[in-house]
Formats: C-alpha cells, structure tokens, sequence
C-alpha cells in the first residue's frame, strides 16, 4: 500500500455509528506510528510526516526548518570554503589555479549572514527559499489550482478542465513560479537564487525518498 494512504491512518477521522467496527485492520494507526520510530531522525522524517501526515508534523514543523536551516549553512560553508581554496589555487599557480578558481565562484551562494546597524542578521531570503522548497515538496506535483481533480468550477457550478493542469490534475512548477513563491523578481531569483533553491529541494527529495524506503521496510512494505 502506498505510504500516503498508511500515514493517512493517522489523521482525524469522521466517526460513524452506523456500521460495526469491522474486525481489526491489518495494520493499526498503533503499528503505523510505530514504524515511523524506525525511520531516521532528521529531515525525511519530518518531511514525510508534512506531506503525508499534516497535522502531526505541525507540532514539530520548527524542528523542520532548523534541519533545512542546518544543511542550508552547511552547504554554504563547503562552498565558501571552495572559493577561499579557488583563491589559494591563483595565488600558489597563478593560471592553473584559475579552473579552481572559476568554478568555485559560480558555484558560490549569496552571502548568508548581513550586517544591518550594526548587528549580524541571517539574510531572510534563505528562509524564504526554504518555506517555497517544502510547499513544492508537500504539494506533491499536484495541481495547486484544481488540487488534482483536474477540473474547476466557475461561478455558475458547471466544473470545466483546469487550463493550469490541462485537466491532468498535476503540474510541474516553473522556474518563474518558483521566484514568485520565493517573493522574489524573476530576474534576481534567476541570477541570484536558483541555485540554492535546486539544491535544496534535491536535498529535500532525497531525504524524503529515504524516509519513505525506511517507512515501507518498517511496516514490511
């Protein structure tokens, strides 16, 4: 079974009186959140759980952001640290240095911490970044205009085939759409930020396919 329809178990569910309670499930809601024990600690498993199961993520959705936040300075250390190498490399073998030093610096992120009066402050475009990338991610591929129904319905209740999705009920986010989530210019996200954003939505569905493959082996999926 797919590991949205398990960890779906573990949302609120409408009661109904009118029907017996059918025996016992092969897999409990208890079983489910058990196996969500046996997957690693970290940015997977709190990202499965915001996909799949909303409403037990948001009590540790802080936890979240400081994992993405973690792995965002990381990342912009080990590229800082690149680019003082690339340096290095020119002033040690002047031209032959030069590939290190190029490739250092247009691999090289926007600067992460500001000074503003005086006192150091993390630059907000990072966070900003870092809400778009899980949206993306939570959204599944499905279409944020139908919700994945693939159809709409306009004022007078007659439904039509969704122009976004072109009635397919997914839908691949653009470059440009990516900016504007971000709250930022086409422009600026393209020269700018784009690289940050690819690399982390790549780290997100990385940790998110691994969760998932540990998930399934817990429940014997």
């Amino acid at each position: 079974m797919h590991v949205g329809k398990l960890m779906a178990r573990l949302n609120p569910k409408n009661v109904r009186f009118d029907v017996g309670s059918g025996g016992i499930p092969e897999l409990t809601s208890t079983d489910i959140a058990a196996a969500l024990a046996f997957v690693d600690r970290g940015l997977g498993r709190e990202l499965l759980c915001k996909v799949w199961w909303p409403d037990g993520a948001a009590l540790t959705e802080r936890q979240l952001f400081d994992f993405l936040e973690t792995i965002q300075r990381d990342e912009w250390s080990r590229r800082e640290s690149a680019m003082l190498d690339g340096l290095l490399a020119v002033a040690t073998r002047g031209s032959r240095g030069q590939g290190s030093y190029a490739a250092a610096h247009e691999n090289r992120w926007p600067r992460m911490v500001l000074v503003e009066h005086g006192l150091p402050v993390l630059a907000d475009a990072y966070g900003r970044v870092r809400k778009a990338v899980v949206a993306e991610v939570c959204s599944t591929g499905l279409c944020p205009k139908c919700a994945g129904r693939g159809l709409v319905c306009n004022s007078m209740g007659v439904h039509s085939a969704c122009s976004t999705c072109e009635g397919s009920g997914h839908h691949r986010i653009s470059e440009r759409e990516r900016g504007e989530a971000c709250g930022m210019a086409w422009k600026t996200y393209r020269e700018t930020w784009v690289r940050v954003y690819d690399w982390t939505f790549q780290q997100c569905m990385d940790a998110v396919h691994q969760a998932t493959r540990q998930f399934e082996a817990a429940v014997g999926g």
